[in-house]
Formats: structure tokens, C-alpha cells, sequence
């Protein structure tokens, strides 16, 4: 009794089995391996429903040999399937190496669309509302050589400081949005004006050492390290307390090397990463370094500060510096 319990569950099992076997043959484009072992299967359940008929007495003759047959090419096909198994795996490789380079490639297309917002953003309120706050200050001008009365000449003054502070946060949104230091001088000049303009308003030292000097970049790698080291800047200022950081950019053997390291509080970068819900944090800078192929190693604790290494081969992006740029 126990014997024909055992095969009926065997038979269970092993139709389970074949039906998901078969079943993914498809999924693996028919490959020849998974279709022998789903034959594999299939003679296997065969072979235990005669022998669950022949032990509940049935009359149900088979000659020997053809068990012995059964089970060799049973065997065969299970060989044969799993030595061919590899074509399934390299099929598996080849299909996530090109959803790998799928996703590399919306990535891309992301960030490309971006900066080309942030070029149009800019062009826009540069050619557009800068040229109207300069005539409307014109005519202020105009109105205060009128000699009007005093009453009127503090709020034409009043008018005045107003568009003044507007012309002076139009330049400051559109350099924001498109850096024409970044794209007219490079990378350094553009990030030795940012850190001038920030530390007016922070406490913290910045000490940037480069070999590049008037270096220029790949276009498109000068705006991603821009936009990366001013986010890591912008957090340590928000979030670090700290009192001195360290930036040093190199381009050695056609690879840029950036280091960078504030004495914050630090944080646990695993924890941080999991938390962030968009923006540029840790993940997109991670995100953006990667559509380069390049390699962010972030290392970071409570109480240690925190110390980001950035490498990207440059082989095929950068182009030598312009001879006349200063």
C-alpha cells in the first residue's frame, strides 16, 4: 500500500514537473535542451504509471527490455539536456546584458533631455525675460531724470532696486540651469565660480587640486561631473556640518579620477539611498556616473565624514584643451 502511494505522489510530482517544463520550452525559444528534458519528463511519468497499474494487479503485460530502453533514453535526454543547459544560460546572460544596455540607454536619453530642458529653460528667460526687466528698467531711469516729486522718486527708487534684484535673479537662474563658465572655460572654471559664489553664504572651506586647468572634456562628461560635484557639494553644506572640504580632479592614463571629502557627521549610505525618493541624490549621482561607465564608491559613517571616489575612462569623450583659453 505504502508502494502505491509513494508512485502516485511520484506521478504527481513528476507531472507537475514536465508541465512546467514544457510549459517554458516556449519562454526558451523551444531550445533544444529544455525540450529534452521535458521528454526526459514525460517517459519518466510513463514508466511510474505502469508500474502504479501493474501493482494494483492489473493485467497489463510489458516485455523487460522495453523498461530498460525507456530508461536509457530517459537518461540520454536528461545528459544531453543538461550538457546543452548552457545554451539556456548564455541565452539568459545575452538577454540581461541587453536589457542592461536598454536601460543605459533610456538613462542616457533621460539625462540628454534633461540638459537639453535646462539649455531651453535658460535660453528662454536670458533672451526672453532678461530683455524685457532691462527695458522696463530703462523706462524707470527715464521717469526718475523727470525730477518728480519726492514721494514718487522713492517708489521709482522702490521700482528700481525691485527689477534690479529681479535682472540679478534671472542671470543667477539661468546660469544655474545652463553654467556658460562650464560650457565657454570648462569644467574648472566653472566649478571654481560655484564654489566662490557659495562660499559667500557658508562657513565651510572648499580646497579643490586638479591637473586639468584648461583640460576640456567630452561636452556631455564636463556637464555630468558638474552637476555631480555641486550636488555633492550642496549636500555637505545642507546636511554634513561640516568645516572643510577636499576636491581633487585628476586625468591620469585617459581616466578622471575625482576624490572628494568633507569632516561632516556622515551618514549610512546604504540607509540614505534606500530613503531618497528622486532628485539628485546619492542613487541619481550614481545613476549619472554610470551612464558614462564610470564607478562611484561612496564610504561614509557616523562621526567619520564622508569620502566619494569617482573614476570614468575618458578614452573616447575627451578632447585636448584649446590652446587660447585662460
Amino acid at each position: 500500500m505504502a508502494l502505491k502511494i509513494l508512485l502516485v505522489i511520484s506521478i504527481v510530482l513528476q507531472l507537475f514537473a514536465a508541465a512546467v517544463a514544457i510549459r517554458l520550452t516556449r519562454v526558451t525559444k523551444y531550445n533544444l535542451s529544455w525540450m529534452l528534458i521535458s521528454i526526459a519528463l514525460t517517459l519518466m511519468i510513463a514508466q511510474r504509471i505502469v508500474e502504479l497499474v501493474q501493482s494494483i494487479g492489473e493485467r497489463f503485460e510489458i516485455r523487460e527490455d522495453v523498461f530498460v530502453w525507456i530508461g536509457v533514453i530517459t537518461s540520454l535526454c536528461f545528459a544531453a539536456g543538461v550538457f546543452l543547459i548552457r545554451e539556456i544560460l548564455n541565452y539568459t546572460a545575452n538577454m540581461e546584458e541587453k536589457r542592461r544596455l536598454y536601460e543605459k540607454r533610456i538613462l542616457n536619453a533621460i539625462i540628454q533631455t534633461e540638459e537639453k530642458e535646462r539649455l531651453r529653460f535658460s535660453n528662454e528667460i536670458h533672451d526672453g525675460i532678461g530683455p524685457l526687466l532691462s527695458s522696463a528698467k530703462m523706462s524707470v531711469s527715464l521717469l526718475a531724470k523727470l525730477s518728480p516729486a519726492p514721494q514718487q522718486r522713492e517708489i521709482i527708487e522702490n521700482i528700481s532696486t525691485a527689477i534690479d534684484e529681479s535682472i540679478k535673479s534671472v542671470k543667477e537662474i539661468s546660469n544655474n540651469l545652463n553654467p556658460h563658465i562650464l560650457m565657454n572655460f570648462g569644467l574648472i572654471r566653472a566649478l571654481n565660480n560655484f564654489i566662490k559664489k557659495i562660499s559667500v553664504f557658508h562657513a565651510v572651506k572648499i580646497y579643490i587640486n586638479t591637473d586639468l586647468h584648461n583640460t576640456r572634456l567630452d561636452p556631455d562628461l564636463e556637464v555630468i561631473l558638474y552637476r555631480v560635484i555641486c550636488e555633492m557639494i550642496n549636500n555637505t553644506m545642507k546636511h554634513a556640518e561640516a568645516s572643510r572640504i577636499n576636491l581633487n580632479i585628476e586625468l591620469k592614463n585617459d581616466t578622471i579620477y575625482v576624490e572628494y571629502e568633507d569632516n561632516g557627521i556622515g551618514f549610512i549610505p546604504e540607509e540614505v539611498m534606500d530613503a531618497e525618493g528622486g532628485g539628485m541624490g546619492l542613487s541619481n549621482i550614481v545613476s549619472r556616473i554610470g551612464s558614462v561607465k564610470g564607478i562611484v564608491d561612496i564610504l561614509s559613517a557616523p562621526g567619520k565624514g564622508t569620502h566619494i571616489t569617482i573614476n570614468v575612462n575618458t578614452k573616447n569623450l575627451w578632447k585636448k584643451s584649446h590652446a587660447g583659453l585662460s
